[in-house]
């Protein structure tokens, strides 16, 4: 009861300002009863009380400040040490601070030029140019031709003259050629500047011929009706022949001007714009001798040629125009990365037409042409693997894909009436396959 009464009037005493009359433990002796005030900061060159404490006054502790040690506003202000304003301070000086006084900045390659708009901003950047240039072989192989019927069976092997039955059996046919790889050479030049190149690419493939040999004497009717003065042959021109001999001529040539451009977000696609021209030159020959496995001259160990003829005939296709396409490419393993390009053109198409018929000792019957234009359409495509051997060189093999779209092939224009000829100006499409190998390089 008597230590909740004490409580009590502790609680009072503090509340109304009477606990100083109250009993309570006091400090040592050697210290004052009352707290001293803050100290203040004043200016560079005084005291932090002048000799006696407070500026204009007595020290706070007089002579010796606090009893029993130097006083606080005495000569060196805090014991033992030199005043806070005065010279010994720490340096504290009233603002502002000089900006000679001010602590150094950043160094030099951190900061920013003085014309900067802001501290995130894409600086300019070295600009990539160079020139390239790319060389290498490429082979196109052309597919096979639709049938063609050249010969039937007949009556034989007796050299009778007479035409072959109806629904006689075809024995002689163009696309009996198998047509061979064709080999050229290809290159490009270029030049890059940063995501841009422009480049002029090429190749030629000269004249590559595939030929097809039937021989079956007696057997072979070839369907020539009106035969001029000269082509009688024997019995008959073409009429239970020998020999049936086909030739299938082909040349490739490719010119391009082009524009690439990277794209900034998708870096695997590179656009392409362009010009492009495209000849195809395609040629056949047939050659029929009617007793050619027969007959053989004793003096000159041939037959005779009179009994013989060539029937030629030729397309050219020179097609121009422009062209978009695209390339893709990625990194597969260590310096080997995959490419594909895909390109198509629309062009228009001069084409001229070309057919003949001679003897084999030069006697002709008949040399014609004609010349048209129509709309073309190229398709190209290829895949490839390249290896960059070098920072500036590479590698590249790959496989082609070539689609020509409305043109004339030379095997679409033999027409059997010798008499009356005329030309066909029929259009196809033609189908080309082959691998390329180049080397690239980077100036």
């Amino acid at each position: 009861m008597n230590r909740w009464n004490n409580a009590a009037v502790v609680t009072l005493g503090a509340w109304f300002g009477l606990a100083g009359g109250l009993s309570a433990q006091s400090l040592p002796g050697s210290q004052p009863t009352v707290l001293p005030d803050p100290i203040p900061a004043g200016p560079s060159g005084a005291g932090l009380g002048g000799p006696g404490g407070n500026p204009g006054g007595p020290g706070m502790g007089g002579p010796g400040g606090f009893p029993g040690g130097p006083g606080m506003g005495g000569p060196g202000g805090f014991p033992g040490g030199p005043g806070m304003g005065g010279p010994g301070m720490g340096g504290m000086v009233s603002g502002p601070i000089s900006p000679y006084a001010a602590p150094a900045g950043p160094p030099d390659p951190l900061s920013l030029p003085a014309d900067s708009p802001g501290a995130f901003i894409e600086e300019g950047y070295d600009i990539e140019k160079a020139v390239f240039f790319h060389v290498g072989a490429m082979g196109l192989q052309m597919q096979k031709v639709p049938s063609n019927y050249l010969s039937y069976t007949g009556p034989g092997p007796t050299d009778s003259g007479l035409p072959p039955t109806l629904g006689a059996t075809a024995n002689a046919n163009y696309n009996s050629i198998s047509p061979s790889m064709n080999w050229g050479v290809m290159a490009t030049l270029g030049c890059l500047v940063d995501n841009q190149s422009f480049e002029l690419t090429g190749y030629y493939l000269p004249q590559n011929t595939s030929e097809s040999n039937i021989v079956s004497p007696g057997s072979l009717n070839v369907p020539f009706t009106n035969m001029p003065i000269g082509f009688e042959g024997n019995n008959g021109l073409g009429a239970q022949a020998d020999i049936i001999n086909i030739q299938q001529s082909i040349a490739l040539g490719n010119l391009e001007a082009n524009y690439r451009q990277t794209g900034w977000a998708l870096r695997e696609f590179e656009l392409i714009l362009g010009v492009r021209y495209f000849n195809f030159t395609g040629g056949t020959n047939m050659y029929v001798s009617d007793d050619g496995a027969t007959f053989i001259s004793q003096s000159t160990g041939q037959s005779d040629p009179a009994l013989a003829a060539n029937y030629l005939t030729q397309a050219f296709n020179n097609m121009v125009g422009p062209q978009i396409g695209f390339e893709y490419g990625t990194a597969i393993w260590r310096g080997i990365s995959f490419t594909s390009e895909w390109k198509t053109a629309f062009m228009a198409n001069f084409i001229e037409r070309n057919m003949s018929f001679n003897r084999a000792d030069g006697y002709n019957a008949f040399s014609i042409g004609k010349s048209t234009t129509n709309y073309a359409q190229l398709f190209s495509m290829n895949f490839n693997l390249e290896w960059n051997v070098l920072e500036r060189m590479k590698i590249r093999g790959g496989y082609n894909m070539l689609w020509l779209c409305g043109v004339a092939q030379s095997s679409d224009m033999i027409d059997f009436n010798i008499g009356n000829p005329t030309i066909n100006t029929q259009l196809r499409s033609a189908f080309f396959q082959g691998p390329t190998i180049e080397f690239h390089f980077l100036f």
